[in-house]
């Protein structure tokens, strides 16, 4: 199976951690219909570990890069589903120890929020995360220096 149904059952744990404030437990499994986990391949679920534990260990960071360019929102006045996607791109792009393209990373994250949020979401997950990556590149070097 693809990375794309990885990234939509990570998301849905990052936003169920969101909600519950703290990690499930066993939860991919419980979601097994929902995420088709049937589907998943071995090394989707690397992934989905990996993007968790990335999650856990860099909460902090991750929703420090995300405050500095959500100009008009603080990040407590996101949608939970927006703030998972966000933080799921984010998690991937500067903090896997696979190399995913950032690309990639944001145009999955627009299509996430085209299938799970509001209209205007894929537009704005689109713009934060080109800014992010713009002043802040995975490589941590700044354009034009």
């Amino acid at each position: 199976m693809n990375r794309r149904l990885a990234r939509e059952a990570a998301m849905c744990l990052f936003y169920e951690r969101e909600i519950l404030k703290e990690p499930g437990c066993h939860t991919l499994e419980e979601m097994g219909d929902v995420l088709q986990q049937d589907k998943l391949t071995d090394e989707n679920f690397t992934y989905i570990d990996q993007a968790l534990l990335a999650f856990d260990t860099h909460r902090a960071e991750i929703d420090g890069r995300l405050s500095l360019f959500c100009h008009a929102w603080k990040i407590d006045r996101l949608s939970r589903v927006d703030l998972s996607i966000l933080r799921l791109a984010v998690a991937e792009i500067y903090f896997l120890p696979e190399c995913i393209p950032y690309k990639v990373s944001i145009n999955e994250a627009v299509e996430q929020a085209k299938k799970y949020s509001s209209d205007r979401s894929p537009a704005f997950i689109n713009g934060i995360l080109g800014a992010m990556v713009a002043r802040i590149p995975p490589d941590g070097i700044p354009d034009g220096v």
